[in-house]
């Protein structure tokens, strides 16, 4: 009994604390307190890039700060938790008419949690509620959809980002709806994660720059002439094939490569398979497994842009 008490009172203290971080979030974010919120990020999370390269602006657009019916009263209202993560929902809330309730949403987000210590780190800001949907036709969830679709460009934080970045970034964000904000994160990534292992050549900037968009256009599908990147990027065809074969090789990437691609690899089941089996069937078993991975080809259907809210479909 004493045992369930204490567990009780651990969860109550817990979601008193991510209430109080969601409460201090939107204050830092109304406030533009970059340092704060920079604590309060969990490291290598969506949230710390998206702070690092677009600032606080673009947690203002998910949380609908400059919505005329917001007025200051954006506020944590649900919050729920399994294990080392947790989901707070954000809402405006106004009291109703005495006899009709207590409380009424109108509209928020919600921050993905994660646990440290005795506290949360944001992970992520999700601009809808676990049971909303965005409405286009609404001013600030049609800027939510814009901004996320990659149809708004956002202001780089350039003083945060390397060369090579600012100028696959910028190219990228001038091809409205092409790549989405996840699509540029990935980007990102991808970017310093081969940074991580390869010095930079100075030289090569435009080249590496072309390397980047020219992958996460194949691990996101997209019909891509490697002539019209390279040009894009003032760099030759030979160069931007060099520098993506050196990257992919370097980070050991494939096409739905689950780190830096959008969508799931369809044929995952059977490369599990093939490592599964190795050597313990016999070949008509392998024959039989290879010609179900060859037929998987065949549904993998190029999408004709990007209008969904996380990508193409």
């Amino acid at each position: 009994m004493i045992g369930q008490v204490e567990n009780i009172t651990i969860r109550r203290e817990l979601a008193r604390a991510a209430a109080q971080l969601g409460a201090d979030f939107i204050g830092a974010v109304r406030a533009g307190e970059v340092e704060w919120l920079a604590q309060v990020v969990a490291h290598g999370s969506a949230a710390a890039l998206q702070l690092e390269i677009f600032g606080v602006r673009l947690f203002r657009v998910g949380l609908r700060l400059d919505e005329p019916q917001e007025q200051a009263k954006l506020a944590p209202y649900d919050f729920q938790f399994e294990g080392e993560v947790g989901l707070l929902e954000l809402g405006v809330i106004e009291p109703l008419p005495e006899g009709q309730g207590h409380l009424r949403r109108l509209f928020g987000s919600s921050l993905l949690l994660q646990a440290m210590g005795n506290g949360w780190q944001i992970s992520e800001l999700i601009p809808v509620n676990s049971d909303g949907n965005l409405q286009p036709d609404s001013p600030a969830d049609h800027e939510v959809l814009a901004v996320y679709q990659g149809r708004q460009v956002l202001h780089l934080q350039t003083a945060n980002l390397d060369m090579v970045e600012r100028l696959f970034l910028s190219k990228m964000q001038t091809q409205t709806g092409q790549f989405n904000l996840e699509e540029l994160l990935n980007a990102v990534r991808l970017w310093r994660d081969y940074r991580a292992k390869q010095a930079v050549n100075k030289r090569q900037i435009a080249s590496l720059a072309a390397a980047v968009e020219y992958l996460i256009s194949l691990f996101d599908y997209f019909q891509v002439d490697s002539r019209e990147v390279a040009q894009r990027y003032a760099t030759t065809t030979a160069a931007l094939l060099n520098r993506s074969r050196e990257m992919a090789q370097a980070l050991n990437a494939t096409q739905f490569d689950d780190r830096y691609s959008i969508h799931p690899d369809p044929v995952a089941h059977y490369r599990q398979l093939f490592k599964d089996i190795g050597g313990a069937f016999n070949q008509e078993e392998m024959e039989r497994a290879r010609r179900e991975y060859t037929k998987v080809f065949d549904t993998v259907e190029v999408p004709r842009d990007d209008t969904d809210f996380f990508g193409p479909g």
